[in-house]
């Protein structure tokens, strides 16, 4: 059994100068077992005094935010209705101020709580949507702009993919689930379970799991996020053209990243 909460700080871009004394926290909350993104999660922050600092309620991807000033360090304790409650450890920000954390809830109320912390970086609050039109501007992946959403009125987010030189969507059509996958990686897939990559707002959604890491989990895009919630796609069907904040060793079986319009707010 994995830990009853985990926390990954991931790399992010520094484009523009960061607010002094401000730390922004954007999180997200999944069930440690089914891997899914569990909404209306309360998430409390607190000072290393124990001092009260905000608390949010998860939205509808699982994701929260907080923007806390003139403290060097926090705990986040998270609640939910039939999970057992967790409190992280503290959170040191020292001189930086943009943090993302994952926090896992185990259903079978089982507290592990081991840190595990993947990289950080300092830059400005929500920086999502600059790092976003920035990598739209090089042009070395595909991209699908909020304009050209509005201008197709999709009903699901995998109809705006099926038109997309090699993107797979199975299914028999729009209203249906379906399964979005890159065709190079598809062929791959059938000899060694590669399938491509999904990030939401910067967090792998369909991550491997099982024994030994040996399959991804199933996942529907559009069981997660609605065409009128995007902002912005970006595509990469090659290794070669996949921005560094996304690299892994699945990486080659193709990553597709969905920015919600969420990150847009200032």
């Amino acid at each position: 059994m994995r830990a009853g909460f985990f926390l990954s700080l991931l790399t992010t871009l520094l484009l523009t100068t960061p607010v002094e004394g401000q730390v922004r926290i954007f999180g997200r909350v999944i069930d440690d077992v089914t891997e899914r993104p569990l909404t209306a999660s309360q998430v409390t922050a607190r000072a290393r005094d124990g001092r009260f600092l905000g608390r949010v309620e998860t939205d509808s991807l699982g994701t929260f935010e907080f923007d806390v000033k003139h403290v060097s360090s926090v705990r986040l304790d998270v609640r939910r209705v039939g999970y057992k409650a967790n409190t992280t450890p503290l959170l040191h920000f020292d001189e930086r101020n943009y943090f993302q954390v994952e926090v896992r809830l185990d259903p079978e109320a089982i507290l592990l709580a081991p840190l595990e912390v993947v990289a950080w970086a300092q830059v400005e609050p929500s920086p999502f949507l600059e790092n976003f039109r920035h990598r739209l501007k090089i042009g070395n992946g595909i991209f699908i702009t909020r304009e050209q959403i509005e201008a197709r009125r999709p009903e699901l987010v995998a109809d705006l993919l099926r038109d997309i030189p090699g993107i797979v969507v199975t299914g028999s059509g729009t209203g249906n689930r379906a399964s979005v996958n890159v065709g190079r990686a598809q062929a791959v897939a059938q000899v060694t379970g590669c399938e491509a990559q999904i990030y939401v707002d910067g967090f792998l959604v369909n991550r491997r799991t099982g024994p030994r890491q040996s399959r991804i989990a199933d996942f529907r895009i559009d069981d997660v996020v609605s065409p009128m919630s995007v902002e912005g796609i970006e595509i990469y069907r090659g290794l070669s053209t996949v921005p560094a904040e996304f690299l892994n060793p699945d990486a080659r079986c193709g990553v597709i990243v969905i920015w919600t319009r969420r990150g847009s707010r200032r």
